[in-house]
C-alpha cells in the first residue's frame, strides 16, 4: 500500500472531527450554509459552518482524485455594490490521487450573490494555490482551482 493510501484514513478522520466541531460552532452563531460548485476539481460539496468553509470534491477529468480543503473566512459578505459582495479566505488543501498526494495552501477570493433574504448565495471563486507536499510548487506551475456555485442557507432550529 502506498503513502497516499496509508494516509487517506487519518486524514478523513481528522476532517470528520473538523466539521463537527465547525459544526457546533457554527450552531452557536447561527450560520450553516451546504451547497455545490463547479470547475477544478469538477465537483465539489460545500459544508459552511460560519466562519469556516469545508470542501469535498472529486475530479472527473482524466486525472482522477479526491479534492479536500479547509479554509478560514477572514471577509465574507463585504458588501462591493448594492448585491455583490467580496469574500477572502485562508486556508489548506489535499489531493488524494492512488498512487500520489498533494498538500499545499491556498487562498479563494471572490465574489458572491445574496438572493431570497440571505437563503440563496451564488458565487464565484479563484484559489491561487501553492504546494507543499511532494515539493514545493507555486504558479504559474499549477494551476489556480476556480469554481462557480452556490449555497443555501440551514436555518437554526
Amino acid at each position: 500500500m502506498n503513502e497516499a493510501m496509508k494516509r487517506s484514513p487519518v486524514l478523513l478522520a481528522v476532517l470528520v472531527m473538523l466539521l463537527a466541531a465547525a459544526g457546533a460552532s457554527a450552531e452557536s452563531k447561527g450560520g450553516l450554509r451546504l451547497g455545490l460548485e463547479f470547475g477544478y476539481p469538477s465537483a465539489v460539496l460545500i459544508i459552511r459552518p460560519a466562519p469556516f468553509d469545508f470542501k469535498v470534491g472529486y475530479n472527473f477529468a482524466a486525472d482522477e482524485y479526491l479534492f479536500f480543503s479547509a479554509d478560514y473566512r477572514i471577509v465574507s459578505g463585504y458588501q462591493v455594490v448594492d448585491f455583490l459582495h467580496f469574500f477572502l479566505s485562508v486556508g489548506a488543501y489535499t489531493i488524494i490521487k492512488p498512487d500520489d498526494f498533494s498538500l499545499g495552501a491556498r487562498i479563494p477570493v471572490g465574489l458572491q450573490v445574496f438572493l431570497i433574504d440571505n437563503v440563496l448565495e451564488l458565487f464565484m471563486e479563484i484559489a491561487l494555490t501553492v504546494g507543499f507536499v511532494p515539493g514545493l510548487e507555486f504558479l504559474p506551475d499549477r494551476l489556480p482551482q476556480g469554481y462557480i456555485g452556490f449555497t443555501i442557507l440551514i436555518p437554526r432550529r
